[in-house]
């Protein structure tokens, strides 16, 4: 286990074993210790519990924040719904201080700018006969790597320290592209890749991509062991479905199976509606960035999330291969992304429950317009309630994203709202989110 980087050899505190010397004590005839007086006890007594509690509370905190961020890294969290007057709820949400990209400044040769998936995948065998799980483990394994990294946190002290975690990545090319989560190496100082066989390598951030929490490494190797891509759209549930990877950050290379349970399943994760492959196979912490593999020993799925909740088994969830393929391309092309489309509000969906309890309009409330964007010169304001882009109907915030996304910054949108009980059309000129 990681040495705390912020442990104490010491803490303040009071002498037990204070006693009043033997002597005279004032007026006292009789030499023997003196007890307070009853109400200067109680104060003391009641200061020093304070005392007390208030130092086991700072410490309690310090133990339990970096607990949780020394750990290994964990799997994107579940949105949970929220009300009017609750945290606001962004119109594309920025990542935190957790999930900015890497500290260390991506390698300029790390990129190919003649890099091409159809090329990789056409140079590699076609899907034959199925096979057992021991062949797709035999075949999957060298490939499937642990990522080990460290990143300096701050404790509530001031103090400061490097805090490793760990997650899983797969071997893209010979020459040591890795494909994994973007939340596995999130602000990382250091980045180093294990392979199967034992190699460590120390690997070159290439780029990545926080909205569908994906991310390229480079490490520098000849003749690497690749996997194989498949094709997610050919998926159809009930299908074999094989996970190799990094549980707990300390299991690399376990291999758990199951099948397919879903396709295009909608889940949010830190504010961000993604499109999944869903799996009864075994995905822990640690997990994240790993292979899933289908039943001819193909990558169809970069595995991302697992619902841990009290009770809950065999629900975890992978990004769509055919969706990552032309985003890893991007990345290894340029090292980066073009930015995505903004309009620039907070907003909180409103339901039926809701519109009654606050007497508004079942759709989007805006809850604030950011000066100077898109929205703002736009004319949009702060109460406006939308409720359909370009004519078709979208009552929620991910519905209006699924469609604002399918242009490009400089294109024009519709905004249907609702504003002093009034319907009006405004139109957005789109800006560019380079968060």
């Amino acid at each position: 286990m990681p040495n705390d980087p912020w442990n104490r050899d010491s803490q303040p505190g009071h002498n037990p074993d204070y006693f009043y010397p033997h002597g005279s004590y004032g007026n006292n005839p009789s030499g023997s210790p003196e007890p307070p007086r009853r109400g200067s006890g109680r104060t003391i007594a009641l200061v020093a519990a304070f005392l007390v509690a208030a130092i086991l509370f700072s410490v309690l905190t310090g133990v339990i924040v970096f607990a949780v961020l020394k750990g290994p890294a964990l799997e994107g969290r579940f949105a949970l719904p929220t009300l009017p007057g609750g945290p606001e709820i962004r119109e594309q949400t920025k990542p935190t201080e957790q999930d900015q990209l890497p500290a260390q400044t991506a390698d300029p040769g790390a990129t190919d700018q003649d890099f091409s998936i159809s090329d990789l995948i056409d140079g590699q065998r076609t899907a034959g006969r199925s096979l057992s799980i021991v062949e797709i483990a035999r075949l999957g394994k060298p490939a499937v790597v642990a990522i080990n990294t460290e990143t300096l946190v701050s404790s509530p002290f001031g103090e400061s320290g490097l805090v490793p975690a760990a997650g899983s990545g797969f071997i893209l090319t010979q020459d040591g592209y890795i494909v994994t989560n973007h939340h596995v190496v999130a602000g990382a100082r250091t980045i180093s890749v294990v392979l199967d066989n034992g190699d460590a390598y120390d690997a070159d951030w290439v780029g990545s991509d926080p909205a569908n929490d994906l991310a390229v490494l480079k490490i520098t190797g000849q003749d690497l062991p690749t996997v194989r891509l498949g094709q997610s759209s050919d998926l159809e549930v009930g299908e074999l479905a094989v996970a190799i990877g990094n549980p707990l950050g300390e299991l690399s290379g376990t291999v758990t199976a199951g099948i397919i349970s879903a396709l295009d399943r909608a889940v949010t994760i830190d504010g961000q509606t993604l499109y999944l492959l869903q799996t009864d196979a075994a995905i822990n912490a640690g997990n994240s960035g790993g292979a899933l593999f289908n039943s001819f020993g193909e990558v169809i799925g970069i595995n991302t999330a697992k619902n841990a909740g009290t009770g809950i088994e065999g629900l975890g969830f992978a990004i769509p291969v055919d969706h990552a393929k032309p985003i890893i391309e991007t990345i290894i092309r340029s090292g980066s992304l073009p930015g995505k489309p903004r309009i620039g509000l907070y907003t909180q969906d409103i339901d039926e429950r809701m519109a009654s309890d606050y007497d508004l309009p079942v759709g989007v409330y805006i809850t604030q317009v950011e000066p100077g964007s898109p929205a703002d010169e736009a004319g949009l304001r702060q109460g406006d309630v939308i409720i359909a882009i370009n004519g078709q109907e979208a009552l929620t915030t991910a519905a209006i994203n699924e469609v604002k996304n399918q242009f490009a910054p400089g294109d024009a949108i519709d905004l249907t709202i609702i504003r002093d009980g009034r319907e009006q059309i405004l139109s957005v000129i789109l800006g560019e989110d380079i968060a």
